[in-house]
């Protein structure tokens, strides 16, 4: 294989372009986001092929369970060559039911006769910009928009309340916010003290605050600790930083402060590689490196912001105050959680740090029962599933469906990252999105 090339501009239009296509003029979609005739006629769906498909892995996946079976003596047994057949046999039946998933939405979009709406036109280009082909673009808008749908009504709220939530965090980038006195804030936590820290995480919107006692909540109990809620009063009102003017603040620290742009840089190196999730790996790196080419942009400041919650490193609390003094300085007494509204996966509307406690008083503490922290979740992942719906996933109405639609969009993101890196490497392959991850995922 020749190693990866980057194309030139001519190649680039060589291989987006189709032949007798004019600039500006479309030759499957009219101006209006509809299908010209040609257009209707293009997606060569096969969905009784692809339900064949399905039907033989599955079937592969039985044999694999006996396999298995036989292997371990039930599983009382561990065989890893069998262990590794088996969830292979399970994966190839996962993709082959994307792939007929996607074949029953080209047949139905090949009956559509009406207008895409804008919302639609415009998710088909992010998807684009992801990696995903035009068609595989359009048909992951496709799904989102019937699965967005689906989830308004379960979650009792409007499609438009839905598509606005890019609106809203632009919005938080930008502008400052003051929380009013009398506020309750949520701290979930295995602590039961009436205390709390010097800067503690906090949920102030109602499925914020189901989100983190369900989710967050067993995470804790996973690990076989007692989960507490605790309730926070605002006592005075607290002035919250927007990004801008948190990443304004941090800029003029480090350029004013030599030590602290030190501490800083030692910080961020110390913390690559301690965080598992691509994303938040992607996050640190990217602010170190700027900071290393001497910027204080938003990227250094994001970096710093998902590292305030690890307080386990000898660089931690001089980086931490040295922040926190800084924003307190400037009349400031919360930031957001930038971690838990972008990276984390648990795409809160409200997550905040707050960092002046003189302002609040710990008011309740009690524990979370196991069936209040399932219930909570359900309602969690429902709200993780409006904010984060990806091409693959579909939706599903009931608990265990919605539950699961919500795990199901934090696991696609990882696929399309993988989707999209093959594609930057491999400009001209012809692979589909199912068939990249069978490659990469080693499955035949």
């Amino acid at each position: 294989m020749k190693p990866y090339e980057k194309p030139s501009l001519q190649e680039c239009l060589a291989h987006h372009g189709i032949k007798g296509m004019k600039w500006g003029v479309r030759r499957f979609q009219n101006e209006d986001g509809s299908l010209t005739p040609a257009g209707q006629k293009r997606y060569n769906d096969d969905v009784e092929g692809a339900k064949q498909k399905v039907a033989d892995a599955k079937a592969k996946e039985k044999e694999a369970l006996r396999a298995y079976n036989k292997a371990t003596l039930g599983g009382t047994v561990y065989n890893e060559k069998a262990q590794r057949q088996l969830e292979t046999a399970g994966l190839r039946t996962q993709l082959a039911k994307k792939d007929l998933s996607s074949e029953k939405v080209k047949a139905a979009m090949n009956k559509e006769t009406g207008e895409k709406s804008k919302h639609r036109l415009k998710l088909e280009q992010e998807y684009q910009k992801k990696g995903l082909t035009q068609e595989e673009a359009e048909v992951a808008a496709y799904q989102r928009v019937r699965t967005e749908k689906i989830l308004a009504v379960a979650a009792g709220v409007t499609v438009a309340a839905i598509s606005g939530y890019a609106a809203y965090k632009y919005h938080d980038k930008t502008v400052d916010k003051l929380i009013q006195s009398g506020t309750l804030l949520q701290n979930i936590s295995k602590n039961d003290t009436m205390g709390v820290r010097d800067a503690f995480y906090s949920s102030m919107t109602e499925l914020d605050n189901q989100k983190y006692r369900g989710v967050y909540g067993q995470a804790i109990r996973s690990t076989g600790n007692k989960v507490f809620e605790k309730k926070i009063g605002v006592t005075s009102a607290l002035k919250v930083a927007s990004e801008r003017h948190a990443t304004e603040a941090l800029s003029d620290l480090v350029k004013n402060d030599s030590s602290y742009a030190q501490t800083l840089r030692d910080h961020l190196e110390k913390s690559v590689g301690r965080y598992s999730s691509p994303s938040q790996e992607g996050v640190i790196k990217r602010g170190l490196n700027s900071l290393k080419k001497g910027k204080i942009d938003a990227k250094v400041y994001e970096a710093l912001n998902l590292s305030l919650v690890d307080h386990s490193l000898s660089t931690s609390d001089a980086v931490n105050k040295g922040f926190y003094n800084k924003l307190k300085s400037l009349g400031y007494d919360a930031i957001i959680d930038v971690n838990d509204k972008k990276y984390s996966g648990y795409r809160s509307a409200r997550p905040l740090i707050t960092f002046n406690t003189a302002k609040t008083t710990v008011q309740s503490v009690r524990e979370v029962g196991d069936s209040e922290i399932a219930k909570a979740a359900v309602k969690g992942y429902l709200d993780i599933s409006v904010k984060s719906l990806a091409p693959q996933v579909v939706g599903g109405v009931g608990a265990y469906g919605l539950a699961t639609t919500g795990m199901k969009a934090l696991k696609t993101r990882s696929d399309n990252e993988i989707v999209r890196k093959y594609r930057a490497e491999h400009p001209n392959s012809e692979l589909s999105y199912t068939d990249i991850l069978r490659n990469e995922k080693g499955i035949r």
